[in-house]
């Protein structure tokens, strides 16, 4: 048996370490798959960061633009076709005191797609509105909004224009958009810069992304980083994230992006577990449950089969004890009766009278050992039932000890109380007499001469309780709470000097709480026992 339950223990053991291998991978795996998700997560959320900034590029450029052409210093100068429906704009400044063309030749657009614009505002629009709203769909009205206005720029602010003079005296040729890459210091231009732009981009940018995590719930930390050029990223790792590098056009107050540095920008995760982990807690604390739950499962198998173990060696040494019990009893009445036969005993009226008394002791003894078995198996298939009715404390309890007296071969000194007086008590009898009696013989087979029980009766609370103590050598307090398991004796070495069956305190509880009661034991070596059993006062 032990062999078996060492190789059961084995075997357990090996598919619980399977068990926890394949979860750990599998979680590794998780994280894995869990790590790339957020690597491509995080580049969408910086993509839908980069929409939000340019969308709020389009609407900076939407008021200076709106701005510039309401100006009282422009005039927008629109002649109808109606052969062609066709419309000519033609913007015009004022310079000297007279209105210049700047649209040379005028720009043309039809009648149907400048009301299509003009559908798309929201309000009665203006028609320096209506154009702005064209010139995002249109590159070329777009360019010359920003050829005028660039120029208007340069004649109304001296430094610039001075800059741009300086320029095209060193410069031979003179590319189309050289005045663009003129360093601007004013800050109220189309093409000017403001104060701190890039801290502001950052902060904008910046903004924008963590709202987009905080919808993805992310809530790993960031940093946020600008370049001038292209670098290549930090490879990806378990340990480090970050996005791809997009390149950042959508400055504040600039309306053409030619101008300027383009900077580059990309969000860095120095430590992106967090986020991945938090995604994973269902994944992991489903696995950890599980684990959890197989542990218990294999614990409650190793347990189990200790305890069937135990239980068969307890049966072994019950069947040996019933062994015992039934053999010495019969023997007795065996060789009572061949005295009887051989010995010419039943000419003999005192010998004839003395074994017959021994034959009806032996049988009494036997018809005991039988009853408590059967007893035993009553109550464990539940066919056991209890037939409560008035019964007399004092009358009971001096009948169990006349009884002990009558049987026991030692000399035993009994000492009952009943202290509060109890008169009668709600109970099975017989089932109620058999509990007494088994801690009445238990107090007297296992106490050394001479014996002393002390029996008493007395209340506590809305119970009666019947408490007997012994003068035995009292019961190690390891095995105090298994003393009412069934078959389970208290081991005495390789000494047998008291037999039993094991069965006596197993029936004591089960009927001890089928009365609704309870039996608890005190006891302290080599001085004895303390056996207590409490059953609800419905009378007395």
């Amino acid at each position: 048996m032990k062999r078996k339950l060492k190789t059961v223990f084995v075997l357990i053991t090996l598919s619980l370490l399977g068990i926890i291998i394949f979860q750990t991978y599998w979680a590794v795996n998780a994280y894995h798959v869990n790590k790339n998700k957020f690597d491509a997560d995080i580049d969408i959320a910086m993509q839908k960061a980069m929409d939000d900034c340019k969308k709020d590029y389009f609407d900076s450029i939407r008021v200076v633009l709106i701005k510039r052409l309401s100006d009282t210093g422009f005039k927008i100068k629109v002649d109808t076709l109606h052969e062609a429906d066709t419309i000519n704009v033609q913007l015009t400044i004022h310079f000297s005191d007279k209105y210049t063309p700047y649209m040379d030749p005028p720009f043309t657009i039809t009648t149907p797609r400048l009301n299509f614009y003009r559908s798309k505002i929201n309000h009665p629009a203006t028609l320096p509105e209506v154009l702005t709203e064209a010139s995002f769909y249109m590159p070329n009205l777009m360019q010359q909004f920003t050829l005028i206005l660039g120029m208007e720029d340069i004649r109304t602010h001296p430094k610039q224009q001075a800059d741009f003079v300086a320029f095209n005296k060193t410069h031979i040729i003179v590319p189309e958009d050289t005045m663009l890459k003129i360093k601007r210091d004013e800050v109220n231009t189309i093409y000017s810069f403001p104060k701190d732009y890039r801290r502001a981009d950052s902060l904008k940018l910046s903004n924008y992304f963590r709202a987009e995590l905080d919808k993805m719930h992310f809530g790993s930390q960031f940093l946020l980083k600008f370049s001038t050029k292209t670098s290549s990223p930090t490879k990806l790792n378990a340990y480090y994230s970050e996005t791809n590098e997009y390149s950042y056009k959508y400055h504040g107050f600039k309306v053409f992006h030619i101008i300027g540095p383009e900077f580059f920008a990309r969000a860095v995760f120095p430590n992106p577990r967090h986020a991945v982990l938090k995604g994973m807690t269902i994944t992991l604390l489903l696995s950890i449950l599980l684990i959890a739950f197989t542990l218990y499962c294999f614990f409650y198998i190793i347990r189990t089969i200790r305890e069937q173990r135990k239980l068969a060696e307890l049966k072994d040494d019950f069947i040996n004890n019933m062994t015992h019990e039934l053999k010495t009893p019969i023997a007795t009445i065996s060789v009572a009766i061949e005295g009887l036969q051989k010995f010419n005993a039943l000419n003999d009226a005192e010998k004839t009278q003395r074994y017959l008394q021994t034959s009806k002791n032996e049988l009494q003894r036997l018809n005991d050992l039988v009853t408590k078995v059967l007893n035993i198996a009553a109550y464990e298939s539940k066919q056991a039932e209890l037939v409560k009715e008035p019964v007399n404390v004092d009358e009971l309890v001096n009948n169990v000890i006349e009884s002990e007296k009558v049987k026991s071969e030692k000399k035993v000194s009994f000492n009952y109380t009943n202290k509060d007086n109890i008169n009668t008590i709600n109970a099975d009898k017989l089932h109620f007499r058999n509990v007494l009696v088994n801690l009445v013989d238990n107090a007297v087979k296992y106490a050394k001469e001479p014996v002393i029980v002390d029996i008493t009766c007395y209340k506590s609370g809305n119970y009666v309780c019947f408490s007997v103590k012994d003068s035995g050598p009292g019961i190690p307090a390891a095995h105090l709470g298994q003393i009412f398991d069934k078959f389970y004796r208290v081991p005495t070495g390789n000494l047998h000097n008291v037999k039993g069956t094991g069965l006596g305190l197993s029936y004591v509880k089960y009927i001890i709480k089928a009365h609704g009661g309870d039996v608890t034991v005190k006891s302290e070596i080599n001085t004895g026992s303390e056996f207590i059993v409490s059953i609800p006062l419905s009378n007395g």
